[in-house]
């Protein structure tokens, strides 16, 4: 018989690290968001008008899975919505449960909430990946634990996939891309003129942990020369007010070998950078700038393929670039991959089921103006 255990403050899971981490193994595809780390820093960072729900399932005494959520005060024209949703605010793409079992761990999860005060108006599980809607993950669990779910589409965002080698991926690319990286890597690498740095530590459990201060000073300094410098999203790694967050961040994923950060050299001066996370070979694009230099000598090009060639020499899976700026990234992606959300609107609260029919509408709207068509042509175009 599955029971549950709900932890509401972060400090309370240092007793279930090894667990929690024995779980993030067993979770396909589990990122560095997943980490019991990362949630610590980012309940350290941004835990204001938030409650932690940390569900851990157990099977007698053994920790089978681990639910991390939180309820989160979102703002919208119908008023103030409690959302009950994953921690990860869009800081990565893709998000899950730990489990060797997910769907039966879920399920007993939302029973746990069925049976539990309701300190939401919504349930909304967002960042969920391709697999999980094609295997009706979440929505299977949903449905068996008593909750209608609807199925839409959060995001999407674009992956280069490393299969084959990179002079099979360089000539699927367009003429015009293939002829500007070979002429620009003859002209720039060939004379030694620019060099790519990649630092992606072990870990320290491997004793190979050194942070390379330096190289993110001179990530940070690229960014703050780069549009980044002047963003007021406050989402770039340059920008003060989450600046303590990102270095954390840092630490840990060198810590635990999930670090990739690559600086591009012009002339033996840093340029360009791309700040990455990486697991088990797939890397999660956070951030990337270059500097105006960069930019006047056409860089931008040699550092993306640069780190692609790498990417391919170190056997790397993909590289997920992220949503957003689809034109920029069209001419490398080799697919799009959808980011899809589950949601449960209670029938018992009227706002929450007028904020349905707005998600509704703007689904349909969507599919009439054919983004989503678009999308789905982008895929099949380029799988």
């Amino acid at each position: 018989m599955l029971r549950v255990l709900e932890i509401n403050e972060p400090e309370a899971l240092s007793h279930v690290r090894g667990n929690w981490q024995r779980l993030w193994e067993a979770t396909q595809d589990a990122t560095f968001f997943q980490t019991l780390e990362w949630l610590q820093i980012y309940w350290k960072h941004f835990r204001e008008d938030k409650k932690l729900r940390v569900l851990l399932v157990l099977d007698d005494q053994r920790l089978v899975g681990v639910v991390p959520l939180v309820v989160v005060n979102e703002s919208t024209r119908l008023g103030n919505m409690r959302v009950l949703t994953y921690p990860l605010s869009d800081w990565g793409t893709h998000f899950s449960l730990l489990a060797a079992d997910p769907q039966v761990t879920l399920r007993r999860a939302l029973q746990h909430i069925q049976e539990t005060p309701r300190d939401w108006d919504m349930l909304d599980f967002r960042w969920l990946a391709e697999s999980d809607l094609e295997l009706n993950l979440t929505a299977g669990a949903m449905a068996d634990a008593g909750y209608s779910a609807d199925q839409g589409v959060w995001n999407e965002t674009v992956l280069i996939d490393f299969e084959g080698t990179w002079d099979e991926y360089l000539r699927a690319r367009s003429p015009k891309l293939r002829s500007d990286i070979r002429r620009n890597l003859k002209r720039f690498e060939q004379t030694n003129r620019v060099t790519l740095e990649r630092y992606r530590p072990q870990g320290k459990l491997v004793g190979d942990c050194d942070p390379r201060w330096d190289l993110f000073r001179q990530a940070t300094r690229i960014a703050e020369q780069s549009w980044q410098g002047h963003s007021t999203t406050g989402t770039t790694i340059s920008h003060r007010a989450i600046r303590s967050y990102i270095k954390d961040c840092h630490i840990a994923a060198t810590e635990l070998g999930m670090l990739d950060l690559a600086i591009l050299y012009f002339e033996d001066r840093p340029v360009g950078f791309c700040y990455n996370y990486v697991s088990d070979g797939r890397v999660f694009g956070l951030r990337r700038g270059d500097a105006p230099e960069a930019r006047h000598h056409g860089l931008g090009t040699v550092l993306t393929a640069m780190l692609i060639r790498d990417s391919f020499d170190r056997s790397d899976k993909h590289l997920d670039m992220g949503p957003g700026s689809f034109e920029a990234k069209r001419r490398w992606m080799t697919r799009i991959a959808t980011v899809g959300r589950m949601t449960h609107y209670p029938l018992v609260a009227p706002r929450v089921q007028l904020l349905r029919l707005k998600h509704w509408w703007k689904a349909c709207c969507d599919r009439k103006s054919g983004r989503l068509q678009a999308v789905a042509s982008s895929k099949s175009t380029v799988s």
